[in-house]
């Protein structure tokens, strides 16, 4: 359990502006896992009680929405590499007008406040006086005035009454050392301060003179409350105890408790009878006590980590306390302490690493169990690597996230024993810490490695290579560097932004895994100590993994979790794109070539995916926001008036798409749009369905892409009908040009029956079906000419839906997928790529459609078939797939069956197998049926064949599959 650690003493150097200002340093990639990532420093509710704010030190404000438990808004400011961009203190004002945020701010010398206007998010000045870090905010009362407290051992007073705001306060002097805590009276006339020289000072707003110095801790004071109905002050320090004083005089009135720990925050309750106390040590227990008596009411014990942040509810109920290993904000009950909600993203530390024994899998885990070295943690969840190469073209992708089945000692974790060397760490250095690593052979000690504040403070996790020539150690701060076995530094690994708990070395030795409490897993070249690979796995299952040049590979909605921090200066609110919005950057074969090749730059050079993210220092996606109508409005009418207020770009708009209920029905005037640069308003006529209506509103530009959604309810009747159901269903068994080992046995059976059953339910459901049947015996012959011709003929309005069912062999040719016809021929070794179906032709057909669009797919019968850019290309799309096969299986055909096994569970379900609700009129949902046929897949294969599904990558909306 780390102890808390100080804030260091010496400074590092929302409405977005009408066009964007040129960066001067390049774009800062984040991790946005929709939760905290470092210490969280402050929490605060908002004044009505429905919001929840919190600061962190992984440099993000975050706004969570109580009745959904999501955040909702970031509010974000310069930040850089190291501490810079750090908050260490955030403070709402009551009326819920300003926000003022402090940490290390980036001006050396003069660290600013940043003041927000809340509500709009807009960056309105800085306020500047302090000559190092501030550690600690408050707003008075009466919302005239703030007070901040500084490593430069002073307070200051700032009037937000005054005109310009950002002029010098009044400066309260005397502390000795730092002060992390400050506070106002109930009157707003009188200041506390509270010091790590072990006093508080009580101080007059008027004229900053002082009235008291109160002493008596014998340790640093770390909090600081006042009781909001009495001038009673209470004070927690490093000496266990929670002191109260009186607020006019300052003369100490007793000892309420000593809670055997470290207090790291207090918070009364608005009727002042009650306290709140945080922990700055172990145990990690927070308390509630009454006042004045100092009974124990409460003592919560969900956190495993220190709580520096706490709140209470405007109404008295609910204490907001954020902390722990997961840096998670509970929200339980002041009375009884039964916890309500916890308000966390999908992220988790990362406690072990390791390799299979032939090279071939990662695996990781998230538990810590305290063991040293990472010796005992479980491994949780494995990925399986790219092949070592047969050739750049043997297309086999990074896999996808699993849950380890199996035994744990199947992979091989840090060793801290070659031959007769061992590795033990040891205290010493100026923090008390394992600050040491003995390196012994036979227990003699050859050489030691001693750490300190600026290289990572200890040895958390180390390992000899398997070679027993180097020693990579992990320590704080994401340090992780290299050594040779008489205790030469050779170099470090750079990435990391928290600290090292594991380590691990593959078995051949040429690669390094790491995993941090920055909530990744990172890949490296041991010999350049190269970052080949960052990999973020959200307890969701969504995921991304990526390279330092921005490339990436994953899930449906992984890419939301990682984007590129542009600064415009201090003074200024950054802007942040998403790697969702750069969709060019998606590439899973840069990323397989990378670990293959052990180099980024070679994987580029061959692949030729060239791409400097300096272009969003003066280039950005398109900016646009929905400012009417508003989130949960009831329409009247059937056609909503969608009001779009879009910024000024350097890039114009030059198309949009609009979905509704992930159905795209974007209206015919603006399929085609005149590019515009300027700053300006559109109105987009959308058709509503009965009941609720998410609208998605896409706009592209020459870079990227954005999107914005709104939910709204429409009572009346439907405005977008179920219209012509448009049918094409391929299949291929027969390859006359090919071996006999490539032929299918019921690919193009199962492309009969799935056309004769959706026909059939079809009847019910829609007006209207045209259906087109290609495959071997029945329809049309599935060669090239006839599967082309079919997908140019769609042509569906916005109220049809769109079935594209594909069955048979699917190839990876470079980085492009073909569907292989009944014509595919080789030339030499190799397939013809003239004689091959385009993926692109396939998906283009279907994307270009309007309406609803429904992808079956089953091309995956052989390994190295799965191309993840499919399925990832047509969630970008709003297309609905249903995969057979995962990453890492493939399909599988039964002759029990008389099908494929995922047409086979299809048809099942199709039959009624799927449906859930029985007494909803014979209705099967697209879940439904995909959570049917998944578990009957898994069921009939012995997990050896997993369907995947890809909706929406913009939100997905459950709809009426079949009706019986």
């Amino acid at each position: 359990l780390p102890q808390t650690k100080e804030i260091p003493t010496t400074p590092k150097t929302a409405a977005p502006p009408t066009t964007p200002a040129i960066s001067s340093t390049p774009p800062i990639l984040q991790i946005d896992p929709g939760g905290h990532k470092a210490l969280i420093s402050d929490v605060t509710f908002t004044p009505d009680g429905r919001y929840l704010v919190s600061a962190s030190n992984d440099k993000l404000i975050r706004v969570w929405d109580l009745e959904t438990g999501k955040t909702v808004r970031t509010l974000r400011g310069q930040i850089g590499a190291g501490h810079e961009g750090k908050i260490f203190a955030m403070a709402l004002s009551p009326d819920g007008r300003w926000l003022a945020a402090a940490g290390f701010m980036g001006i050396s010398g003069n660290e600013p406040i940043r003041l927000y206007d809340f509500t709009s998010g807009k960056l309105v000045t800085l306020l500047k006086g302090h000559t190092n870090v501030v550690s600690a905010l408050a707003f008075s009362p009466d919302n005239r005035y703030l007070v901040s407290g500084s490593g430069d051992n002073n307070a200051i007073i700032w009037n937000l009454e005054s005109k310009p705001l950002d002029l010098d306060g009044s400066k309260l002097s005397g502390h000795t050392d730092r002060i992390y805590a400050v506070a106002f009276t109930p009157d707003s006339q009188r200041v506390v301060t509270g010091s790590l020289d072990h006093s508080l000072r009580l101080w007059q707003v008027q004229d900053g003179g002082l009235i008291s110095t109160l002493k008596g801790h014998t340790n640093k004071v770390r909090s600081v409350a006042i009781s909001p109905q009495e001038d009673i002050i209470a004070s927690g320090s490093r000496d266990y105890t929670i002191r109260l004083w009186d607020g006019r005089t300052g003369q100490f009135i007793k000892t309420l408790a000593n809670q055997g720990t470290q207090v790291g925050s207090l918070s009364f309750s608005p009727d002042g009878r009650y306290l709140v106390s945080g922990v700055s040590s172990a145990p990690t227990n927070c308390h509630v006590w009454s006042i004045p008596d100092g009974k124990e009411i409460v003592t919560y014990r969900g956190h495993d980590n220190i709580v520096l942040a706490t709140a209470v509810s405007p109404d008295g109920r609910v204490v907001a306390t954020g902390g722990g290993n997961n840096q998670e904000i509970h929200l339980w009950s002041l009375r009884d302490g039964k916890l309500q909600q916890r308000l966390s993203g999908v992220g988790a530390a990362i406690f072990v690493v390791g390799f299979s024994f032939d090279g071939k899998t990662l695996a990781w885990g998230k538990k810590d169990v305290g063991s040293s070295n990472a010796q005992s943690e479980p491994f949780e969840y494995t990925i399986t690597l790219p092949a070592k190469s047969k050739g750049l073209d043997s297309k086999q992708f990074l896999g996808t996230p699993r849950k380890l089945s199996g035994s744990y000692r199947a992979f091989s974790r840090a060793q801290d024993k070659w031959r007769d060397w061992t590795l033990r760490t040891r205290k010493g250095g100026n923090y008390d810490r394992q600050a040491i690593l003995d390196i012994r052979q036979q227990n003699r000690t050859v050489a030691s490695i001693e750490r300190g504040a600026t290289d990572g403070y200890d040895h958390r996790s180390y390992t000899f290579t398997p070679d027993g020539e180097r020693i990579i150690s992990g320590g704080g701060m994401g340090v992780i560097s290299a050594y040779n076995r008489d205790g030469n530094k050779l170099g470090d690994f750079v990435g990391h932004t928290g600290d090292i708990w594991a380590v691990a070395v593959s078995s051949d030795g040429r690669l390094l895994a790491s995993g941090s409490a920055d909530q990744t897993v990172r890949l490296w070249d041991i010999e350049t100590r190269e970052n080949l690979l960052t990999l973020f796995h959200g307890s969701d299952d969504e995921w991304v993994a990526w390279t330092p040049t921005g490339h990436y590979t994953a899930s449906v909605n992984g890419d939301k979790m990682v984007g590129w921090q542009i600064n415009r200066g201090v003074d200024k609110v950054p802007d942040y794109v998403t790697a969702a919005q750069l969709p060019n950057l998606y590439r899973p074969d840069v990323i397989a070539n990378a670990i293959r090749l052990r180099s980024v730059k070679k994987a580029i050079a061959q692949t030729g995916a060239h791409f400097n993210l300096a272009r969003l220092q003066r280039e950005l996606p398109p900016r646009f926001e929905i400012v009417a109508p508003q989130r949960g409005s009831k329409i009247e009418k059937g056609i909503a008036s969608v009001v779009l207020n879009i910024a000024e770009n350097t890039l114009a708009i030059q198309r949009f798409e609009v979905y509704v209920n992930s159905r795209l029905v974007t209206p015919q005037k603006v399929r085609k749009i005149n590019p515009i640069i300027a700053r300006h308003k559109r109105t987009l006529e959308v058709p509503l369905e009965t009941g609720e209506n998410r609208i998605s509103i896409l706009a592209f530009n020459d870079l990227g892409k954005t999107t914005t959604q709104v939910t709204v309810f429409y009572d009346g009747e439907s405005k977008i009908r179920e219209g012509t159901l448009h049918l094409v269903s391929i299949g291929v068994s027969a390859y006359p040009n090919l071996s006999k080992e490539e032929q299918l046995d019921f690919a193009a059976i199962d492309a009969q029956a799935i056309y004769k059953k959706l026909k059939a339910t079809g009847q019910k459901q829609y007006r209207d079906i045209k259906s087109v049947l290609i495959s071997d015996n029945q329809g049309k012959t599935p060669n090239k000419s006839n599967i082309e011709t079919a997908l140019q003929a769609l042509n569906p309005k916005k109220e049809d839906t769109t079935i594209l069912f594909l069955a048979g062999h699917g190839i990876n040719l470079a980085k492009e997928y073909f569907f292989m016809p009944k014509g595919a021929e080789r030339q030499g070794s190799k397939l013809n790529k003239k004689s091959l179906v385009p993926w692109k032709i396939l998906q283009d057909a279907i994307a270009n459609s309007q309406g609803r669009r429904i992808l079956l797919v089953d091309t995956c019968h052989a390994g190295k078939a799965f191309n993840p850019r499919l399925l990832k290309d047509a969630a970008n799309k709003n297309i609905v797939v249903l995969n057979a096969t995962s990453a890492d299986t493939v399909s599988r055909e039964m002759n029990q069956f008389g099908h494929g096994v995922f047409t086979y569970a299809l048809l099942e379900g199709l039959k009624g197998e799927a449906d859930m609700m029985k007494f909803d009129g014979g209705k099967i949902t697209f879940n439904e049926l995909n959570t049917y046929v998944t578990n009957m897949v898994k069921y009939l294969t012995k997990n050896r064949q997993i369907p995947i599904s890809q909706a929406s990558s913009d939100g997905f909306v459950d709809f009426t599959f079949v009706q019986l």
